[in-house]
Formats: structure tokens, sequence, C-alpha cells
């Protein structure tokens, strides 16, 4: 019998704001069906449960939750931390106190350690005492894993290698945190549409809210930006992620631009008089940061940033930035079909600009994200393919075409356990995709996995062999002509150890 969802939806929707639509609802129905099944309960009796059982209702949350994060992630936010925000309140608080900041809806941790990181690497030891961090989550499990701080390579996407040496150990399963960082963190369990705040949770002079705000319609984004109010200080600043800002000048707080960064103030922040309340342009009119970020580069290379000595109090001058321009109006967008034309044809200049149009305008669209994805990939632009990829993943947990790019993008920086993954899923998810089976077949070939190679090798041949196979691939041009792939198998195969009988089995597939 198919599962009612609805109560169970509402529930969910009026506790913490998260919504279960379309492709959705398959994962919501599993977890419901993994807690219920664990507690041998019917979906009527699991369902009174979850209405007065906070236990239970936090267990089957932890199962919901999307915790896709990484270090130094949109890096150009935390320089603004860096170079502008945290230098005007140290001068407001004047040692008084220390300035607080908070990141809501941290995941396991990557967010409030990196600003914390970043703001060692320009202060030194005296970080400890100018500054107070906390992070924050509604998930209680990733919350376990961001007090242990111990990470994957996976955490480190684009990530210098220095900063690992300076900041992380290395052991058999990862790399371990520092100290040093580690307890400069405090972690809190936070939902932000409950009634009551943790009396730890108030007071912050900055909040980072990023990534996080898409998993909910403009509604419950209201709700929640009035919460992150009440847990700022009267002169308090909250910034959102890039990709999320426009769509979330609700009417809340004023919006303001520096230097094409945008976020928003509470009252009357430590700000240069220069910068005024933004107000929103036509959707079409997207701003200068939609296009891909740098790459972060460590404090301790950047001049205008030297770090104080240890014990230091002294506070660098504060120098008013210049007055920002305007910023660069996009075109108006082309016609999909259009647009994806120019990415066929390798014409990325001419196709990113109406991909941003596009995406300010519908931010969910997933061919729009692909496309954009894939011009980023082409671009050895790792960390936009992986953060726009995973965005459709929220949506559509199996998406061909994003599981693809998230397994080339692994596979380019030498991720090679996480590029099989990728592939993996993808091939589970559609036996027919012969692209993600050819690219298993050359990562397993590579390692000297000699009969996985070869099963994948074979699998790509006999698929090839039937015709035009649906790989499942709905918008991403991989451009891999079929004949030259299984050319390429046959020839690759042929070289394997052991491929006497592989040559007489392919004569007779031909």
């Amino acid at each position: 019998m198919k599962l009612n969802l609805a109560p169970f939806k509402r529930l969910i929707k009026e506790r913490c704001g998260l919504l279960f639509e379309d492709n959705g609802e398959e994962k919501l129905a599993q977890a419901l069906t993994a807690r219920s099944d664990s507690l041998a309960l019917k979906s009527a009796e699991y369902y009174t449960l979850l209405q007065s059982n906070e236990a239970e209702f936090q267990e089957l949350v932890n199962l919901l939750t999307i915790n896709e994060t990484y270090f130094f992630r949109e890096a150009e936010q935390i320089r603004l931390l860096v170079d502008r925000l945290a230098p005007r309140f140290l001068a407001a608080h004047d040692g008084r106190a220390p300035v607080r900041i908070l990141s809501a809806g941290c995941s396991s941790g990557e967010e409030p350690y990196s600003l914390a990181m970043a703001l060692l690497d320009k202060y030194g030891e005296s970080v400890a005492r100018l500054f107070s961090f906390s992070g924050a989550d509604i998930d209680s499990t990733v919350l376990a894993k961001a007090k242990q701080a111990r990470y994957t390579d996976f955490s480190f996407r684009g990530v210098p290698a220095d900063i690992k040496s300076r900041h992380f150990d290395k052991d058999r399963w990862g790399y371990v945190l520092k100290d040093q960082v580690r307890q400069l963190v405090s972690f809190h369990e936070l939902n932000l549409l409950a009634d009551a705040i943790p009396p730890a949770l108030r007071d912050f002079d900055i909040v980072y809210f990023r990534n996080v705000s898409i998993y909910f319609d403009a509604p419950t984004r209201k709700i929640i930006q009035q919460n992150l109010a009440k847990l700022m200080k009267d002169d308090g600043v909250l910034v959102i992620g890039t990709a999320e800002t426009l769509a979330n000048d609700l009417g809340v707080l004023p919006l303001v631009e520096e230097e094409g960064l945008f976020y928003f103030i509470k009252g009357q922040p430590p700000l240069p008089e220069s910068l005024t309340p933004y107000s929103t342009p036509p959707l079409l009119a997207a701003p200068a940061w939609m296009s891909p970020p740098p790459p972060y580069v460590a404090a301790t290379v950047w001049p205008e940033l030297p770090s104080a000595p240890p014990g230091d109090w002294s506070l660098p001058a504060v120098v008013p930035p210049p007055v920002p321009t305007a910023p660069t109006p996009m075109p108006q967008p082309a016609d999909l079909a259009n647009v994806r034309q120019f990415v066929c044809d390798k014409r990325y200049d001419e196709a990113l600009p109406h991909l941003d149009a596009i995406l300010t305008v519908e931010p969910g669209n997933a061919e729009a994200r692909l496309l954009k994805a894939h011009v980023a990939i082409e671009r050895k632009d790792f960390a936009t393919t992986e953060e726009l990829a995973q965005r459709v993943l929220a949506v559509d947990a199996w998406s061909i075409d994003a599981l693809l790019l998230l397994g080339l993008a692994a596979k380019w920086q030498r991720q090679e356990g996480e590029a099989i993954r990728c592939f993996k899923q993808a091939v589970y998810s559609r036996h027919e995709c012969w692209p993600g089976h050819y690219y298993l077949a050359d990562l397993y070939r590579q390692s000297g996995e000699t009969e996985l190679a070869r099963r994948a090798y074979r699998v790509v041949i006999q698929l090839l062999a039937g015709g035009a196979a649906d790989t499942g691939i709905k918008y991403v041009p991989l451009n891999l002509p079929a004949g030259e792939i299984r050319f390429l198998c046959e020839h690759q195969l042929a070289k394997l150890p052991g491929a006497a009988g592989t040559s007489a089995a392919l004569a007779g597939q031909r």
C-alpha cells in the first residue's frame, strides 16, 4: 500500500520548514519507512509518535537534511569578512568585547572552521580574544561530526595544500583539525522555526546563513530571516550565499552591495558612509557576483592582510572602500535551446551570461544549472561544478547528468575513490549509461584493477553494439563519439593481461 505522505509533509514543514515535493517525496518515503520499520510501527502509529516525541522527530530530521559543504566555500564572502567586516566590528567594539560570529546551518562544521582559520591567519593567536565563533544546525548527527573535526579529501575541494598542512594533522582515516582551531568554535542545535532560541545563540555581530534557504519556500524563508534577525545585535550583518541573496530580499532586512558582494544589515552596523541600502533591480539585471568565484587564497599570501604577532591587540587601520559601482546588467536571456547550442559549440563566453540570467529568473532550473556546471568543468572550475551539481541532486537524487559531472570533477582532481563512487551510482541508476561504465573502466585500468576494468569495457562494447542506448543523460553534452569509444574499449581490452580469449569474444560480436 502506498504511504500517505501528506500529513508527514505538513508536520515537517510546520516544525522545521523543509519541503518535499516531486523527487523529494522519494527521500521522505524512504526515511519514514526506515524509522517506522525500526520501531515496528504502522504509518499512522508513527505519525502519532512524531507529534509528541521530540527525540524521534529529531531522528527523522537527521535522515532528511542535506549536508553538502566543504572548506572555504564561496571564498569571496570569507574575504569580505577578513578584509572588511571583521576590522570594522573590531574597531567599533574597541576591545570591550569579542566580535561574535555565527554559522547557521553549519552542517559538519566546514564553514565556521573556515571562518576561524581565515581570521586566525590574519590575527594570529589573538583571534581567541578578538572573536567568538559558533556553529548551529538542526541535524544533531552532523553536529557530532563537526565537534570531532575529522574530514576526508572531499571536504577540501579546491583548497590549497598549505591550508591542510598548517591547520590539519593527517592520520589513516583522513585529516583532523588542530586543537588551536577546533577549540575556537562551539556548536549548538538550532531549529530556525522554533519559538525558543537557545540562550547561547543571541547577540551576534555577524551571521552567515549560506546555501540553506534554497530548501524552503518564500514564506518560510521570510520567517527564517525574521528569526535570524532575532539572533543578531541591533547593528548586525547577515551574509547569505551568493546564489541566494536576491531571492532572500524579502523586506525583512535592508540589502547592501559592496564591490559586487551583497549582504543584509540590521540597524546601523559599522559600515562606510558610502554604502547605502541596495534596491533590487529587475530580475534580469543579475549582479556581477554570479560569475564563478575565484579560488580561496590563504591569508599568508595576501600582502594587504599581515598577521598580527601573538598577543598583539593592535587593529589594522580601517580604510573605507571605494564607492561601489553599479552591477553590470546581464543581457536578456536567450532561449534555453539556443544557449544549449552555444554550450555544444563550446561558445562558453556567449553561453555563461545567458545561463546566469536564466538562473536569476529561475534559480531551480536544472538544465541551466547543469549546463553551467558543464561549462565550469571545461574551465577547470571544479568548485562551481560541484556546487551546481549538488544542488541538482538535492532535488533529483538520481540525476545522471549531475552524477557524471561530479565524477568527472573528482577524476580531474585525482580523487579516484570519489569519482568511482559517483560513476557507480550513475550506472546503478541507469545501467545503459555507457559513459559511466567507460569512465569506470578507465579508472579501474589506471589503478590496476584488471578484472573490474575488463568487465566495464565489455559492458560498454555490449551496450554500443545494441544501437543507441538510453543513457539517462538529459542535458550535458559530453561529446563522446560512440564509434571511437567502442574502438578505444576494444583497444584497451586487448591490451589488458589475459586478453587472448577476449579478442575472440570481441570478434564474435562484430
